[in-house]
């Protein structure tokens, strides 16, 4: 049941940031229309990439610092100043570089040289990035506020978009005001800042620099790989523009899946600390076959799923001009899981087993991988190119790293326990796509490839005997026991 609490508490935090930019995506596609989405789509994946980079590692390297400010009485005020000075420079840095390669793209790229107006904007969303403190907050564990203040801010964000963007040529007015919007909502957690932080202004940020340059590589994950493939297509394929906006949109409905089946791994990580402090060998093996069997038994049938349901559901939710977007969903869907894996392998047992290096490594080069096999799929298949060079990356990290988590969990026994899974998922695809093949693309017809899915997927499982069928008796068993004593009270 305390799983079950910190697996809820974690998704919900998760998902409220994933969702509520979902409400205007579909509002946004049919109004702006496919072309004026790609420019759209490629002015805030080229800022993100910069402010990934150049602000991302910052902000982690914060709240990393001021968590352990907090346990060894050091001055929150003097790493407050020093990080908001070094996230400064890596601003003025970012700005440079993000302007060096616009300037230089516009040369000789169509697509650069014909959205320079667009383009521009992109120092207004770096700046609005920058404003953000809710490194502070979750660095010194005051979570609520961030969390609200997103919230808020992106509901006022909807409702302006519904009253200013109307027409397919409203890209630039919609990506003004987002820019505007960023830098309001950051800019109001200043006036929430403790007096305190006001009283001792000290600069010393060399040795700040150092531990910043140090930690770029936490920026490498999912999100970087995608973004860099994405800029590598907007570099080696000037003519699709449109794609970059299908495959931000493929992006973000995944996202709610990732998110889900993440967090099933990570909500089994203080589990995974308190084993491992105790130094219990056979009870660590046990918990990581355990949580590989939830990870996988969940990402199987999302993954399985989403690639059976994306193409019907993005036809009437987004409308037909945009149903490429389901199949790109459908091509991203293996994402699902591998990304579920690595959270149990690298996310949980080599990082806490003090094992960052390989991780930082096994990173580095998946996202030299991944430039590589951009530079050699994109000419030939286009954005299909730059997913294949993701996922060939992501499965690549997630061999490298069970390699390195050999002493905990073998490959052969990844194999027994995802094959029941897998087998399961593909009868429950089979079943979805062969039943609703001609069916229209209604919501009527997702809810009923929905329902269907589940029921197959979980008549498998019980066949199968899966412990997870147990484990979730024992669940519903627990909490009928708590509402009976409440009930009787």
């Amino acid at each position: 049941m305390r799983g079950l609490r910190i697996y809820l508490n974690q998704v919900s935090y998760e998902l409220i940031n994933v969702i509520i930019p979902l409400i205007p995506l579909s509002y946004l596609l049919h109004v702006l229309g496919v072309q004026s989405y790609g420019v759209v789509a490629f002015t805030i994946g080229l800022t993100d990439i910069f402010v990934l980079i150049f602000l991302g590692s910052m902000n982690l390297l914060a709240q990393l610092s001021l968590n352990n400010a907090l346990y060894e009485d050091q001055k929150v005020p003097k790493i407050f100043w020093n990080v908001l000075f070094m996230r400064l420079m890596m601003l003025i840095l970012g700005g440079l570089a993000l302007s060096f390669l616009i300037n230089w793209a516009s040369g000789w790229n169509i697509s650069y040289l014909q959205n320079q107006s667009t383009l521009k904007l992109s120092y207004l969303l770096m700046i609005g990035s920058f404003l953000d403190l809710s490194w502070y907050y979750l660095g010194t564990r005051q979570k609520t506020r961030p969390l609200l203040q997103a919230a808020s801010m992106k509901i006022v964000f909807l409702m302006l978009i519904l009253i200013t963007v109307k027409t397919s040529n409203d890209a630039y007015r919609y990506l003004f005001l987002m820019g505007v919007i960023r830098i309001v909502g950051n800019g109001l957690m200043w006036f929430s800042l403790p007096r305190e932080l006001f009283n001792e202004i000290s600069l010393g940020s060399w040795r700040f620099l150092k531990t910043g340059l140090t930690s770029v590589t936490t920026i490498l994950g999912v999100e970087l790989f995608s973004l860099t493939g994405q800029l590598l297509v907007t570099l080696l394929k000037p003519y699709t523009l449109d794609w970059i906006g299908y495959y931000q949109a493929a992006l973000q409905l995944n996202q709610v899946s990732i998110v889900v089946v993440v967090t099933v791994g990570l909500s089994t990580m203080p589990r995974f600390y308190q084993i491992y402090r105790e130094n219990n060998y056979n009870k660590l093996i046990e918990h990581i076959d355990n949580a590989v069997e939830y990870v996988t038994a969940f990402a199987v049938p999302v993954m399985f799923g989403t690639a059976a349901t994306a193409v019907t559901f993005t036809t009437w939710f987004l409308g037909g001009t945009f149903k490429d977007v389901g199949l790109l969903m459908t091509v991203l869907s293996p994402l699902i899981l591998l990304l579920g894996w690595n959270t149990i392998l690298g996310g949980q047992f080599l990082r806490l087993a003090g094992k960052n290096n390989i991780v930082h490594a096994t990173l580095v080069l998946g996202w030299l991988l991944n430039v590589l096999l951009g530079l050699l799929f994109i000419p030939k298949y286009g954005l299909f190119g730059a997913i294949y060079a993701l996922l060939i990356s992501e499965f690549l990290i997630f061999l490298i790293q069970l390699f390195y988590a050999r002493e905990v969990i073998a490959f052969g026994r990844i194999v027994a326990i995802t094959s029941k899974y897998l087998v399961t998922g593909l009868l429950m695809y089979l079943v979805i796509i062969v039943s609703t093949y001609n069916w229209p693309a209604y919501p009527s017809t997702t809810v009923f490839q929905l329902i269907l899915g589940f029921v197959v997927y979980l008549i498998g499982i019980v066949l199968l005997r899966s412990p997870l069928i147990t484990k979730a008796w024992l669940i519903i068993r627990a909490y009928t026991k708590v509402i009976r004593r409440r009930y009787n009270k």
